[in-house]
This record gives C-alpha cells, sequence and structure tokens, in this order.
C-alpha cells in the first residue's frame, strides 16, 4: 500500500464520513466492477465521472470520489478504502497483530496474548489474525507492525546456532 493511499484514506477519516457510507462504496464497487473502470478510464472525461458518481453512490462519498477521479487516484480505491479502514481501528485504539503457530492455541491463551499487546502498545483492544505455519516447528510468532516476538523452536534454533557460529 502506497503512502498516497494512506493519506487519501486519513483525508476521507478526516472527512467524517458516516461508515455505513464507506461501506456502502465499498460494497458499490465490489457489485459493480465497471463502475471502478470507468472512474478510472482516461477517455472518460471528468465531468461524465462526476455524473457516474452523482448517480450511483452516496451523498457524503460523492466529493472525495471525484477528488479522487480528478487527481487519478480511483485505481487504488480498494487500497485506500483498506487503508481507511485500518486508519479508523488505529483511532479506536484497535491494535491488530498477526499470530503465526503451529499448533492452534487454546482460548485463554490466545486472550492472554491479547492482553500482553493491549499492555505492550497501549491500545484499548487487540485483534489477532491466526495463521498456520509448520515451519516454525513448534512454539509461535507475534506480529505486531514491524515488531515481532519469536517463541517459535525455528527462531530459538536460529538464535542458538548464531551464538555458536560466532565463538
Amino acid at each position: 500500500m502506497t503512502e498516497t493511499c494512506i493519506n487519501y484514506a486519513k483525508a476521507l477519516y478526516g472527512l467524517s464520513v458516516p461508515e455505513d457510507q464507506v461501506k456502502e462504496t465499498e460494497e458499490i464497487f465490489r457489485a459493480v466492477p465497471q463502475a471502478g473502470s470507468l472512474l478510472d478510464n482516461p477517455l472518460v472525461s471528468l465531468k461524465e465521472k462526476e455524473q457516474v458518481i452523482r448517480r450511483i453512490f452516496p451523498a457524503q462519498m460523492q466529493n472525495f470520489l471525484k477528488t479522487a477521479c480528478k487527481y487519478h487516484r480511483i485505481g487504488c480505491i480498494g487500497d485506500i478504502l483498506t487503508a481507511y479502514h485500518a486508519y479508523c481501528e488505529e483511532q479506536r485504539g484497535v491494535l491488530q497483530a498477526q499470530l503465526f503457530y503451529v499448533t492452534l492455541p487454546k482460548a485463554d491463551q490466545i486472550e492472554k496474548m491479547k492482553e500482553f499487546l493491549c499492555r505492550e502498545f497501549s491500545a484499548k483492544e487487540a485483534k489477532l489474525t491466526l495463521k498456520e505455519d509448520k515451519s516454525l516447528i513448534g512454539g509461535f510468532i507475534l506480529r505486531v507492525g514491524d515488531r515481532e516476538y519469536d517463541w517459535s523452536l525455528r527462531g530459538r534454533y536460529l538464535k542458538l546456532e548464531q551464538k555458536l557460529t560466532r565463538r
């Protein structure tokens, strides 16, 4: 995701558009992919694009979409909306994390990991995306943004190997 998409997402957030209208816009793009193709087409005039936007999109999203068309950013609207949702979660204090595991942890273990993440990152809530990874051999890796907590057997083996080869 580009910095431009993130900036557009933050601008959309700043417009205080009701979240249901953003979701409705997403649904329109998903249900009618031709709309996205038409709005991204350089052969279609800006005036025609604005007419399409007025006809099919929610009122409070129209100016944003017109601006995205004007500056040729409508082609990455999917990334912009994804970044928008992530930014909304961030503003609410919700932390997104990934858990890579060999054996699925129990519910109480997952809750303890969420509590750890909330304490560590001063978040109100933590959401985990669970992904199985048999290459870890055992244990798990917890990843938040660019930080990683590696409690896997593979990670421990690599650390041990590094210590032994340094001598």
